[in-house]
């Protein structure tokens, strides 16, 4: 029933039909609840049942993936998905504060074990942006910097795409909260566009950049 469960949940996420979708993924609700009823306290149904949740199309009640997380880690308090996907959840819904205490509980030799490299780059990722963005101390210049060269230096097959640094990185507001010259901070993430040749991903965001940082150096 689980491999089942995974396969379907993995068909829905995969469905470009978006009513489609939601429709296999009440499927696999209703079979995690089955499990359920079966075994109570199986963490990897429960976990199942958040991500249906996580994935839903809209309309979607996002605080169900929520619950069905924590009831995951009170079955499995080392249940290693389960911070990952709070962070996700608080981070898409602007809770940066919390979105940062669960990226730091990410276990991150868990993810190394699997290769799944590039889940921890994106961590640390959204680490940051959650700094930039939420209530938090002033930033150093080398959080950026570490973060840029790791992204570099990563093997491709382990880099996420950056979206989220990017995107915050062409707010004004959000270059300043950096303990330099925003236009430095600027011209360190115009080294990270490049760097990773991603330049006709993020054409537009360059440019802004590029623009910002003329003054840097």
């Amino acid at each position: 029933m689980h491999e089942r469960l995974s396969d379907l949940i993995w068909e829905a996420q995969g469905e470009t039909d978006h009513e489609a979708a939601n429709r296999i993924f009440v499927d696999a609700e209703h079979l995690a609840h089955q499990i359920l009823e079966l075994e109570p306290n199986d963490a990897r149904a429960t976990y199942a049942v958040a991500l249906t949740w996580y994935h839903r199309w809209a309309p979607a009640d996002r605080q169900n993936c929520v619950e069905w997380l924590w009831k995951t880690q009170q079955m499995d308090p080392d249940f290693p998905w389960v911070p990952l996907y709070l962070g996700y959840q608080y981070f898409d819904t602007g809770n940066y504060a919390e979105a940062f205490q669960q990226f730091n509980r990410v276990n991150r030799d868990f993810f190394a074990s699997i290769d799944h490299h590039w889940r921890n780059l994106k961590t640390d990722e959204l680490v940051l942006v959650c700094q930039m963005r939420g209530d938090f101390d002033v930033l150093h210049i080398v959080s950026l910097t570490s973060l840029v060269s790791n992204y570099i230096n990563a093997k491709e097959e382990d880099r996420a795409v950056p979206t989220e640094i990017v995107c915050a990185a062409i707010e004004p507001k959000l270059r300043e909260r950096f303990d330099v010259d925003p236009a430095i901070v600027a011209a360190e993430v115009i080294r990270l566009i490049v760097g990773i040749g991603d330049q006709n991903v993020f054409s537009n965001h360059l440019a802004k950049l590029q623009s910002a940082a003329k003054n840097a150096g």
